[in-house]
Protein backbone atom coordinates (compact mmCIF):
# COMPACT_ATOMS: atom_id res chain seq x y z
CA UNK A 1 0.00 0.00 0.00
CA UNK A 2 2.81 2.48 0.72
CA UNK A 3 4.32 1.97 -2.72
CA UNK A 4 0.94 2.35 -4.43
CA UNK A 5 0.31 5.54 -2.44
CA UNK A 6 3.41 7.08 -4.02
CA UNK A 7 3.20 5.26 -7.35
CA UNK A 8 -0.47 4.46 -8.11
CA UNK A 9 0.43 2.63 -11.33
CA UNK A 10 2.94 0.28 -9.65
CA UNK A 11 2.37 -3.40 -10.38
CA UNK A 12 3.67 -6.53 -8.66
CA UNK A 13 3.74 -9.68 -10.79
CA UNK A 14 4.39 -13.02 -9.12
CA UNK A 15 5.77 -15.72 -11.40
CA UNK A 16 6.26 -19.36 -10.50
CA UNK A 17 5.20 -22.66 -11.99
CA UNK A 18 3.09 -23.91 -9.11
CA UNK A 19 1.61 -21.10 -7.01
CA UNK A 20 -0.14 -22.38 -3.92
CA UNK A 21 -3.82 -21.69 -3.30
CA UNK A 22 -2.80 -19.08 -0.72
CA UNK A 23 -0.66 -17.27 -3.30
CA UNK A 24 -3.40 -17.51 -5.94
CA UNK A 25 -5.80 -15.81 -3.54
CA UNK A 26 -3.47 -12.80 -3.50
CA UNK A 27 -4.30 -12.11 -7.16
CA UNK A 28 -5.94 -8.68 -7.22
CA UNK A 29 -5.41 -6.71 -10.44
CA UNK A 30 -7.35 -3.74 -9.05
CA UNK A 31 -4.67 -3.31 -6.40
CA UNK A 32 -1.82 -4.02 -8.82
CA UNK A 33 -1.00 -7.53 -7.62
CA UNK A 34 -0.95 -10.17 -10.36
CA UNK A 35 -0.28 -13.87 -9.83
CA UNK A 36 0.91 -14.92 -13.28
CA UNK A 37 2.07 -18.50 -12.73
CA UNK A 38 4.67 -20.01 -15.04
CA UNK A 39 6.75 -17.54 -17.07
CA UNK A 40 7.15 -18.99 -20.57
CA UNK A 41 10.34 -16.99 -21.20
CA UNK A 42 12.71 -14.54 -19.60
CA UNK A 43 11.12 -11.77 -21.66
CA UNK A 44 9.04 -10.92 -18.58
CA UNK A 45 12.24 -9.51 -17.10
CA UNK A 46 12.59 -7.03 -19.96
CA UNK A 47 9.44 -5.24 -18.77
CA UNK A 48 10.47 -5.30 -15.10
CA UNK A 49 12.15 -2.69 -12.91
CA UNK A 50 13.30 -4.92 -10.03
CA UNK A 51 13.36 -8.62 -9.12
CA UNK A 52 12.20 -9.74 -5.69
CA UNK A 53 13.66 -13.09 -4.59
CA UNK A 54 12.15 -13.96 -1.20
CA UNK A 55 13.55 -17.48 -1.15
CA UNK A 56 13.26 -19.49 2.07
CA UNK A 57 15.51 -22.45 1.27
CA UNK A 58 18.26 -23.52 -1.08
CA UNK A 59 21.95 -22.79 -1.45
CA UNK A 60 24.11 -20.69 -3.71
CA UNK A 61 23.13 -17.93 -6.10
CA UNK A 62 19.89 -18.84 -7.81
CA UNK A 63 19.49 -18.77 -11.58
CA UNK A 64 16.66 -16.24 -11.35
CA UNK A 65 19.03 -13.78 -9.64
CA UNK A 66 21.67 -14.21 -12.36
CA UNK A 67 18.99 -13.86 -15.04
CA UNK A 68 17.85 -10.57 -13.48
CA UNK A 69 21.43 -9.29 -13.49
CA UNK A 70 21.70 -10.17 -17.18
CA UNK A 71 18.75 -7.85 -17.78
CA UNK A 72 20.36 -5.15 -15.64
CA UNK A 73 17.76 -5.44 -12.89
CA UNK A 74 18.44 -4.73 -9.25
CA UNK A 75 17.59 -7.66 -6.97
CA UNK A 76 16.01 -7.51 -3.53
CA UNK A 77 16.63 -10.89 -1.93
CA UNK A 78 16.63 -12.85 1.28
CA UNK A 79 20.06 -14.09 2.44
CA UNK A 80 19.20 -17.53 1.02
CA UNK A 81 18.89 -16.11 -2.49
CA UNK A 82 22.05 -14.01 -2.28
Amino acid sequence: PRIRARMPQAQLRIYGAYPTAAVQRLHSPDTGLHVCGYAPSLDVLAASRVLLAPLRYGAGIKGKVVDAWRYGLPVVATPIAA
